[in-house]
């Protein structure tokens, strides 16, 4: 698996340089943060579809639901989790409670939930239809830069500042496995299909068995901070996203890296295949989008 390009690129019309970037899940829809508001943009054409208004202060996590019809924010000031919905721009439901910034947020599978990982190191689990706080999960020493559910929605793994994994059991609140061994902040955490394996990123990119708590192997070659890892359908490649700039493939097998892909002008902020798998589109953090066309998908 190998790409050529970019093959496209399009700048949003964005301001900050500290974007983060949430591709919707068919990619026709990317939503981004401009201090302490959102904008959703149509994928292909840069056209803004909404500016989603209502934090007092900046924003510092997106997330979208599974069918793309709600999306939440989270506050870094005002500490808040806010549902918007898509067609329309309204803000549905704000959940407060949090005690610190709200980092990461992850929408459970039946909608029903959403995860929120915070500075003060908590992960927190709310109930969408009633604002509910169902259940926080405490062991972190710092602040939660991911936690996301596995396809069963049983259990939980967590990462962050304090450079540790935490796999947690939903049903207690109960700290099953800690995994160290990361040089730097964890930033984004992946899940194999089989439940069982997981990829997490920080300045380098690790697979881990979540049964023995082991590192598996390790991935190294950006010259940054990775931001985000993602499976490719077959669970064969493994795609990065870093401030080095880049963006890499992998072979998931051997950890080579198979491919470097450069072109962005500032550090990329998020990477992500299409669905028909023809292309690779990135964002960088001053606004700049690229396709790379796939070969050998």
């Amino acid at each position: 698996m190998t790409a050529t390009g970019p093959s496209r690129a399009l700048q949003l019309p964005v301001q900050t340089r500290e974007m983060a970037a949430a591709f919707s899940p068919d990619r026709s829809r990317l939503l981004t943060i401009d201090d302490r508001t959102i904008q959703l943009w149509e994928t292909e054409t840069a056209n803004c579809l909404h500016t989603l208004t209502g934090h007092n202060g900046p924003v510092s996590a997106l997330a979208w639901t599974a069918d793309q019809q709600w999306v939440a924010s989270g506050g870094y000031d005002d500490r808040s989790v806010r549902l918007w919905d898509v067609g329309s721009g309204d803000c549905l439901r704000v959940l407060g409670g949090n005690r610190s910034y709200v980092r990461s947020l992850y929408f459970s599978q039946s909608q029903e939930q959403i995860l929120s990982g915070s500075g003060d190191g908590m992960v927190s689990l709310w109930e969408l239809s009633s604002g509910k706080l169902l259940q926080r999960f405490e062991g972190h020493t710092d602040g939660v830069y991911h936690a996301v559910f596995d396809a069963t929605q049983t259990r939980i793994l967590s990462g962050g500042r304090d450079r540790t994994i935490r796999l947690w059991e939903v049903s207690t609140g109960q700290c099953l496995k800690v995994m160290t061994g990361s040089g730097f902040h964890i930033q984004c955490l992946a899940w194999h299909a089989d439940q069982r394996r997981f990829l997490s990123c920080a300045d380098d990119i690790r697979l881990w068995d979540s049964d023995t708590g082991n590192c598996v192997r390790a991935f190294h070659g950006h010259g940054g901070t990775i931001r985000t890892v993602a499976w490719s359908h077959d669970h064969r490649h493994v795609l990065s996203a870093s401030h080095d700039r880049s963006v890499r493939i992998w072979d998931a097998e051997t950890a080579r890296c198979i491919q470097v892909l450069q072109g962005h002008e500032d550090c990329v902020v998020n990477a992500v295949w299409t669905l028909d798998r023809r292309f690779i589109i990135s964002c960088d953090s001053s606004g700049g989008l690229r396709w790379w066309a796939m070969n050998g998908t």
